[in-house]
């Protein structure tokens, strides 16, 4: 059962101040525990859901019985926004690990879309840099080594500066590299000890980077 006994109003940092005052006004912060469902096919779409940390799966029950994972999303992802059109939910959202996740009304982003077109780019700029990510990490499971799979993500996915800071923990990504996180910590010890990348904190930046290919 999803945990919704400490969801509180809240207008989040991940809510830009330039978003309308009623869209922010009604987001609703949201802890779920891990192996709980944010909401199931065919249950009414009330909300859409931007993940602020942990790491939910969009995930299919086919009738012979297998589970289908559609998407893996983690920290700044958005969840249910193809079904803002619909009545009802097309999966499961599944919590893979503790989450707190922002949810915003269905109703009130749908009339903010339609009638604050400053809003309604931002919107579309968010999505289509969800998109590329998502391509993004596609790619990224066809590479055959860890060290392959890492190296493309801090190219593609850090700031202007070169600088990646791993969304959510290194265990959390680890799963989205679709790799053991004891492989992941062997893979980036290996990388630091050849002078491939230096580690600052939580932050990485791979030596001979400059700015190229980032997904800003």
């Amino acid at each position: 059962m999803t945990d919704v006994s400490d969801t509180f109003a809240t207008r989040s940092a991940s809510c830009p101040p330039t978003w309308p005052d009623a869209l922010c006004e009604s987001a609703r912060l949201c802890r779920y525990e891990p192996n709980t469902y944010v909401f199931k096919r065919g249950q009414r779409v009330e909300s859409v859901y931007q993940i602020q940390t942990g790491q939910v799966l969009l995930r299919r029950d086919e009738a012979q019985g297998e589970s289908i994972t559609l998407q893996t999303a983690g920290p700044g992802d958005f969840l249910a926004e193809a079904s803002l059109f619909s009545s009802r939910y097309h999966c499961d959202a599944f919590s893979g690990s503790a989450s707190e996740l922002l949810a915003f009304s269905a109703k009130t982003l749908l009339a903010c879309l339609q009638h604050d077109s400053g809003f309604a780019i931002d919107w579309i700029r968010l999505l289509s840099q969800q998109l590329v990510r998502s391509r993004a990490r596609a790619e990224r499971l066809t590479l055959r080594s860890p060290r392959e799979r890492v190296l493309h993500c801090l190219r593609l996915e850090c700031d202007d500066q070169g600088r990646f800071k791993p969304p959510g923990t290194l265990m959390q990504w680890a799963a989205t590299l679709g790799v053991a996180h004891e492989t992941l910590y062997r893979t980036l010890a290996q990388l630091e000890h050849d002078g491939t990348i230096v580690r600052d904190g939580f932050e990485i930046r791979e030596v001979s980077h400059r700015g190229e290919g980032s997904l800003k």
